[in-house]
């Protein structure tokens, strides 16, 4: 069996509906580094995502992947200082044509490409975008895309930190709807999972409207209670033989329609392909769909719903 591809949006990319968050390869080696990325390739996932942000990641891609690259789809990010980062310290962004055309030349150099396929603004919110669709950010990214340094322009919407209200959907729910008003960019990249609903139809809207959308944190604890919640919403219940809750939550952000392909980050193999095992186990069956969604609401998880404190 293969991984489902799905669509992206406006766009010819066919991404696996699993793709792998590189973030993690600043915690391995060189060499469990260079393993884990054939890994992921061997297991047919198509779709990597990383950022001059996540230390090594660019360069590892780069060396290890080079001679398979095309097998995969690249996305990588833009908008980010690394040099300008402290330990303890968040990204430090900076959203104007130069800090762009600096992000762009030592992406290609370090991922050793001529064109990236999935550019994002990392973390960018509308309100960051000086001009908006019309200013020299979002002018910059459609430069270098009809230069073919870029194939495919968007935005990957932060999460913020857990103190503020709304952690950790508010960005993405509202900057989603803002974005696809501005008909600029091919994709968007949000937070979603069955812990987290608030984007659920916005995430149909913005697909509706052309956009490729990747979601990521479908199986993230963003609070110490999910685990106590999933349990009060009676989901155990509805698990199959020999699931857990990490497969059950996979496969029901599987069976949003809308979904171009899961970031999952890993920095196990053995955890990469029990991954792969629990997409290729397919959607939960329309049935079991409809009453996880009906048990999340009455926790508090359902579209729209915005956790504050």
């Amino acid at each position: 069996m293969t991984l489902p591809i799905r669509a992206f949006g406006r766009t010819d990319l066919r991404p696996t509906a699993l793709g792998f968050g590189a973030m993690e390869l600043k915690r391995l080696s060189d060499g469990e580094s260079e393993l884990l990325l054939n890994r992921a390739l061997d297991e047919d996932i198509n779709y990597i995502d990383t950022s001059p942000d996540y230390p090594t990641s660019e360069e590892r891609i780069g060396r290890f992947l080079a001679g398979r690259r095309d097998e995969f789809i690249l996305a990588t990010k833009c908008g980010c200082n690394p040099h300008l980062d402290e330990p303890g310290s968040g990204h430090k962004h900076t959203f104007d044509a130069a800090t762009l055309e600096r992000n762009i030349e030592e992406s290609l150099r370090l991922l050793r490409t001529d064109h990236i396929d999935v550019w994002q603004l990392h973390g960018a919110t509308p309100d960051k975008l000086i001009g908006g669709p019309a200013g020299e950010v979002v002018q910059t990214m459609q430069r270098l895309k009809r230069q073919g340094k870029v194939r495919y322009i968007g935005v990957s919407l932060r999460h913020g930190p857990k103190t503020e209200s709304g952690y950790p959907t508010a960005y993405g729910y509202h900057g989603i709807q803002q974005y696809i008003t501005w008909s600029v960019f091919d994709m968007i990249q949000i937070v979603y999972g069955g812990m987290v609903r608030a984007s659920e139809e916005a995430i149909r809207r913005g697909a509706e409207h052309g956009l490729g959308i990747v979601v990521r944190g479908v199986v993230r604890n963003y609070r110490d209670s999910f685990p106590q919640l999933f349990r009060d919403a009676g989901l155990e219940d509805l698990l199959e033989e020999g699931e857990d809750r990490h497969s059950f939550l996979t496969r029901f952000a599987l069976s949003h329609p809308s979904i171009s392909t899961m970031i999952i980050g890993t920095r196990d193999q053995e955890h990469l392909a029990a991954n792969v095992r629990t997409v290729l186990k397919g959607p939960l069956s329309p049935k079991v769909y409809a009453e996880a969604k009906r048990r999340l609401a009455s926790i508090g998880s359902e579209p729209g719903a915005i956790p504050t404190f």
